[in-house]
């Protein structure tokens, strides 16, 4: 039985809805780019994080840059887990700032005692990232840290729609946080992503930045008052977005029940740890990992893939300091990080994933363990 690593999912009304309203975009009734559709999404989506205002674009790095323009990081340094993807990193670089690498913690988040040990007065921002959908409890500390420091905390929640912890959703514990709805998150759009925040003098700013720094005056619409890009979000992407939002409780329920399932299947396994958070807490499992720390994680891999099972990518499986494009990091020591990023494993879990897949994946991944020694 083959399983892919990952399986977006449109449910048959969702379709229809979407197909219709796409219908009358094509007919000239509505405009193809940021307009109506996107409006709704930006509206709805922030109600369900809990914040005031949402800001649409084309991608989550898009709206990680966004965050760091409307901040105003040039010149000043943002620190940021080295576990994390690259678009993390581009996006503080793309606004002038200077990234900072810090260690994770046992949960792959960012760990805070070391985060607030590399803060100096040139720190502009602390940017969490909530690894695989985890919101851990690191973002509680770093939070009131950064009150008291007048810091800004920043979220990278590319991977943690609906994700929450202490009845506080990701998305909604610093001054903004940026959203992916990439072909592979929980809810998708296929490219696509969202800025959460409370604050509206940003809105204003990065509202104005998604479409090359514009500002209208009068009747002048091409009235730039800032340098920015063409960040805005098709309206196609948007209708996605409106129906993918409305079905995110039914995936993340689903979701949970096959995580279950994987617990039930793992749990007393010897050579297999389970990556899990703890306290009062949703996760959206985006990712289900788990840490391999007696076994050659490469053979593992290529063995599953040759059973005709996809492994679902790692978080992340060469840490950013590491990465041939910042040699002047490559002298840094983060050992959780190093440690984590060379021994996880994320196993497939989708919402239309079947428990006999994941019994399967299970049962595959027991057979190459053992055989592997």
């Amino acid at each position: 039985m083959k399983v892919p690593p990952v399986q977006p999912y449109f449910f048959e009304t969702d379709i229809r809805w979407i197909l219709a309203r796409f219908r009358g975009i094509l007919q000239g009734k509505s405009f193809f780019s940021t307009h109506i559709y996107t409006e709704e999404f930006e509206k709805k989506f922030a109600a369900y994080i809990g914040v005031k205002y949402a800001v649409g674009c084309n991608s989550g790095t898009s709206a990680l840059e966004l965050i760091c323009r409307a901040i105003d990081v040039a010149g000043k340094e943002v620190i940021l887990p080295s576990n994390t993807f690259i678009a993390t990193a581009n996006a503080i670089l793309n606004a002038g700032g200077k990234p900072v690498f810090a260690d994770c913690g046992d949960d792959m988040c960012m760990d805070a005692p070391d985060a607030i040990s590399r803060v100096t007065k040139n720190t502009a921002a602390i940017m969490h990232v909530h690894i695989g959908g985890i919101v851990s409890p690191s973002i509680v500390k770093l939070r009131d840290f950064c009150e008291k420091r007048g810091i800004h905390l920043l979220e990278d929640a590319a991977q943690a729609h609906g994700s929450s912890l202490g009845g506080i959703k990701a998305g909604a514990f610093g001054t903004a946080a940026g959203f992916s709805f990439f072909s592979t998150k929980v809810m998708t759009t296929g490219e696509g992503g969202m800025v959460t925040t409370n604050d509206v003098t940003l809105v204003s700013k990065m509202k104005s930045m998604r479409e090359f720094g514009k500002e209208k005056k009068d009747i002048y619409i091409n009235h730039h008052t800032s340098i920015g890009y063409n960040w805005r979000m098709p309206e196609v992407a948007a209708l996605m977005g409106l129906r993918q939002l409305k079905a995110l409780p039914l995936f993340l329920k689903r979701r949970r029940e096959i995580a279950v399932l994987y617990d039930k299947l793992l749990r007393g396994h010897p050579d297999i740890q389970i990556v899990k958070p703890t306290g009062a807490r949703t996760h959206n499992y985006f990712k289900y990992m788990i840490i391999l720390s007696n076994h050659d994680r490469a053979r593992v891999h290529k063995a599953l893939q040759k059973e005709g099972i996809g492994p679902s990518g790692y978080v992340y499986e060469i840490p950013l300091h590491k990465q041939p494009v910042f040699p002047s990091m490559h002298g840094l020591s983060l050992p959780k990080t190093e440690h984590y990023s060379a021994r996880h494993l994320c196993l497939p879990i989708f919402y239309g994933m079947k428990n006999k897949q994941v019994e399967v994946v299970v049962s595959t991944l027991k057979k190459i363990l053992s055989r592997d020694t």
